[in-house]
This record gives structure tokens, C-alpha cells and sequence, in this order.
């Protein structure tokens, strides 16, 4: 099999893969909001953990094999505290699972705000955290903040550490070096990991270094440049609203052809103002669109009849000429995300969400349309990497 066939595959995988994912963790959400145990609430968290590194690991897999181009960096202003806490309660499910103790540390003298590429920081400290942690069996496991000043610039320094725990000799090689060699010895997704890491911490200037020894432990650094805040706000999926105002209910048209995921939609949106229809596939999205009754739609991509970039283009060229604010699509797909903005911007795509959808992250893009008294006009898609 050649390289393109593997290419085609993979992107075949990850869709599927998303699109399963997409109503697995969506129920599993819903699920937790109820009445459950003790016991219930860590089987479901540990499912959801469970579902979330599957995600990854196909991610990893592209990173790998260079399947994701490497695009500049999303610069964008963001708190190096709050990236520090959200990776920690991510692995902090896993953690408990595995009766260690995890304890974080901001150390004094980092900024409360600086610019750099924070989704792609945050990725490679987070496989590192989940490749080291699940490797331990016991004792503590650390993760730490701070600077490093040089020359070039201000530097973060996450540090990931496990005090008396040795790194399998396989993933350390993995952390150490730009070309892991994978053959099929290595089991589980943990070395894919480290190396999906290292091409991450290690894409724009970044360095990432690994040193175990068995009176200390392992301890692992990504250090990466940032820069002083620019103003620019953190990255937003969806335009922000002109003005404030009080949130209205919206007529809402979903364009979704899996009976399951629009079945999520329309149950993350129980007890909401809003009404929802739904069209099965791209020509009736363009249909129902055309009438001028919807203050909104959601566009899901692979479709039959039509594919949801086509069916934009569609509603975009009948609208032209029309005295009516354009209507707000926001693409909503398995899909990678970097192919949906570069894809999107070219048909007029409003903005973006990414399977598998939590559920704030709806009820937010939907808030930033109810918030005004008119639709929102289209703007260009704010460019960014993961």
C-alpha cells in the first residue's frame, strides 16, 4: 500500500472514528448531568477519558506520519495558568483511576498573560502528561509551571514529573528522537504519543527534554518561546457578537443526515428556547435555506446529494442580491479542522465546530447568534492550528 492509500485510509478512520465518538461522548454528557452514584459518576468519567485519548491517538497517527500540514502559528493571547489547570483536569479522571496523586505547581514570576500557539501547547503537554501517567503505577506525579529567560525571548517551561517511576525505555526513546521507528512489538498507542508530542513541543522553536534515572524518576521539559501579549483575543470558533443584548430564541436548521448525531442535537438542546428543523441532506439544506425562515444553520459536510461545502456555495449564490441579512452557517463536521476553515472560508462558512461537539461548546456558538436582533453577517474565519 502506498503512501496516498495510507493517507486516504487514515482520513477514512478518523472521520469514522469522530463521527462515532461524536454521539458516544455527547449521551455519555447528557448521561452525567443525571442523578447517578458515586460508582456511576467514575465509570462514565472513565468512559469519556477512554473515548477522548481513541480521539487522540488517531490525531497522533496523522501528526506522525505527516499527514498534518504544518501550518504558522496561531498567535493568540491566552493564560498560561488556565492552560496549566485544564490539562490537569483532564488527566486527573486517569489519575484517580490509578490511585496516584497529582500535584501541580505554578511557580511565581509566570505571566498572567502571554501570546503563542496555546492549542498546540497544549496538546503536547497533555499527551506527554497522559503517555507518563499511564506508565506509573504508583506513587505522585507532578506538573509544573514556569519561565525560563534567555536571549531569545521569555520562555514557558512545562514540567511533567514522576518522582521513583522509570519511562519504559520505548517511550523515552520516542520523546528523544525527530524519527521514532514504529513496528508492530510496540502495543498500545503510548509511544505514538510521545512522538505526536515531540513533533508538537517541538514545531516553532520549541524543545522538549527527557531524563530518567532511578534515584530521581523521570522528568520530562517542554519548554516553548512565547511572547508578550498582543491584545489579540483567544481564539473563538464562532464571530463575536457586535453588542450585547438579551438572548432570543432562534429558528434553527440542522443539515445532518446520521439520525444519531442530529438526535444529540436536538437533546443537547432540551429545555432551550429555540425551535430546530432538519434537512437530511444538502439540497434540501439549500431548500429550506432559500425560504428565509432560519436565523441559523448548522452544516454537517458529508452528506448525500450534495456535500455540505457545495450546498454553502449554493445558498451563498442565491442569496446574493437579496435585501436580507445573509444567513449564519456554521460548519459542523468530522472532518479535520484545519481542512474545514481553509475549505469553509472559500464557500462562506460563518464558522466552525468540530465533532465530537460538547455540549457548551453548541449552546456558546448558539448564544453568539441570540444575543443580537438580526442575524449575524458573514465574516472571514479566523485562521488558526491545532
Amino acid at each position: 500500500m502506498n503512501i496516498n492509500n495510507v493517507k486516504g485510509l487514515l482520513e477514512v478512520l478518523d472521520g469514522d472514528t469522530r463521527n462515532a465518538m461524536h454521539s458516544i461522548l455527547g449521551f455519555l454528557e447528557l448521561i452525567s448531568e443525571g442523578e447517578l452514584d458515586t460508582a456511576q459518576r467514575e465509570f462514565v468519567g472513565a468512559c469519556r477519558a477512554a473515548a477522548d485519548g481513541h480521539c487522540r491517538g488517531i490525531e497522533d497517527a496523522r501528526l506522525v506520519l505527516g499527514f498534518v500540514p504544518q501550518e504558522k502559528q496561531a498567535m493568540a493571547d491566552f493564560a498560561p495558568g488556565d492552560l496549566l489547570r485544564g490539562v490537569a483536569e483532564v488527566i486527573a479522571v486517569m489519575a484517580k483511576q490509578k490511585g496516584l496523586e497529582l500535584l501541580s505547581k505554578i511557580e511565581s514570576g509566570v505571566p498572567a498573560m502571554v501570546s503563542a500557539d496555546a492549542g498546540r501547547i497544549g496538546q503536547a503537554v497533555l499527551r506527554v502528561a497522559e503517555g507518563l501517567l499511564g506508565a506509573l503505577d504508583s506513587g505522585d506525579f507532578h506538573l509544573n509551571l514556569g519561565t525560563l529567560a534567555s536571549p531569545d525571548g521569555l520562555h514557558l517551561t512545562f514540567e511533567i514529573f514522576a518522582p521513583g517511576s522509570i519511562l519504559p525505555p520505548v517511550l523515552i526513546l520516542a520523546l528523544q528522537q525527530d524519527e521514532f521507528e514504529f513496528d508492530a512489538s510496540l502495543s498500545g498507542s503510548e509511544a505514538l504519543a510521545m512522538a505526536a508530542a515531540r513533533r508538537l513541543a517541538t514545531a516553532f522553536a520549541g524543545r522538549l527534554d527527557v531524563s530518567a534515572d532511578a534515584s530521581t524518576g523521570t522528568r520530562i521539559v517542554i519548554t516553548v518561546p512565547v511572547n508578550e501579549p498582543s491584545g489579540a483575543r483567544q481564539y473563538s470558533p464562532l464571530p463575536t457578537p457586535g453588542s450585547p443584548g438579551a438572548e432570543r430564541a432562534l429558528r434553527i436548521l440542522v443539515a445532518e443526515d446520521s439520525e444519531g448525531s442530529f438526535q444529540l442535537f436536538q437533546a443537547y438542546l432540551r429545555g432551550q428556547p429555540h425551535a430546530v428543523a432538519r434537512a437530511i441532506n444538502g439540497a434540501e439544506a439549500v431548500e429550506l435555506a432559500a425560504s428565509g425562515t432560519f436565523d441559523l444553520l448548522f452544516m454537517d459536510i458529508s452528506m448525500p446529494v450534495m456535500d455540505g461545502y457545495a450546498a454553502t456555495k449554493r445558498i451563498r449564490e442565491l442569496e446574493t442580491g437579496k435585501d436580507r441579512a445573509r444567513l449564519p452557517i456554521v460548519v459542523l463536521s468530522a472532518q479535520d479542522l484545519r481542512a474545514q476553515r481553509r475549505k469553509g472560508a472559500l464557500v462562506g462558512c460563518s464558522g466552525h465546530l468540530s465533532k465530537p461537539l460538547r455540549k457548551h461548546e453548541l449552546l456558546e456558538a448558539i448564544r453568539a447568534y441570540s444575543e443580537v436582533e438580526s442575524s449575524i453577517p458573514v465574516s472571514p474565519m479566523v485562521s488558526r492550528s491545532d
